[in-house]
């Protein structure tokens, strides 16, 4: 038993420390809140601008020179809450940083699947944006983001619908 014990020690802490050793491959974490307005948007139609909102939050661990992965949930409404639909998201992102001169402003891309509910249905599509951290204090940043959330549904005409959202949030590291 004690033996096993030992070994499990060592598999967790031998990997922690090469980890720790590697300076370029530090894993780091980052969480975000944002709200916002949204265009609903549906193929050959012109944006709606009516009452639209978007807020949620979100994570992503960066895990390599700026590539990370990041998962968020979300809530849009239109106009009134039986038009309203929960998001959830499981990004790949990239970071645009320098480890050895850390900037103030940090631009990102982000882009992957979602998953739309709500309203008694479900549906899947994708997403795709880009956005900024604007970092005021070490471990906080103001977020600007423009993200373009999409599905295609084989039920409806026109068939791509989705919504663009202009995020406007806080990034805590």
């Amino acid at each position: 038993m004690k033996n096993l014990i030992a070994t499990a020690a060592l598999m967790l802490i031998v990997p922690a420390l090469v980890w720790a050793g590697n300076g370029d491959n530090r894993v780091q974490g980052q969480a975000y809140l944002f709200v916002g307005p949204i265009a609903t948007t549906y193929a050959g139609a012109p944006p709606n601008w009516g009452l639209h909102i978007n807020t949620g939050l979100g994570g992503q661990v960066l895990f390599y020179k700026g590539l990370g992965l990041a998962a968020e949930v979300g809530y849009g409404r239109s106009g009134s809450i039986y038009q309203a639909a929960g998001i959830g998201s499981i990004d790949l992102s990239y970071q645009f940083i320098s480890h050895k001169h850390p900037p103030r402003i940090e631009p990102f891309a982000v882009g992957g699947v979602s998953a739309y509910f709500g309203n008694g249905g479900h549906t899947t599509g994708f997403n795709l944006g880009g956005g900024i951290n604007c970092w005021v204090q070490r471990h906080v940043a103001l977020r600007f983001e423009i993200r373009d959330h999409s599905h295609i549904s084989p039920y409806e005409f026109p068939q791509r619908t989705g919504f663009v959202a202009f995020r406007f949030g806080v990034t805590f590291r």
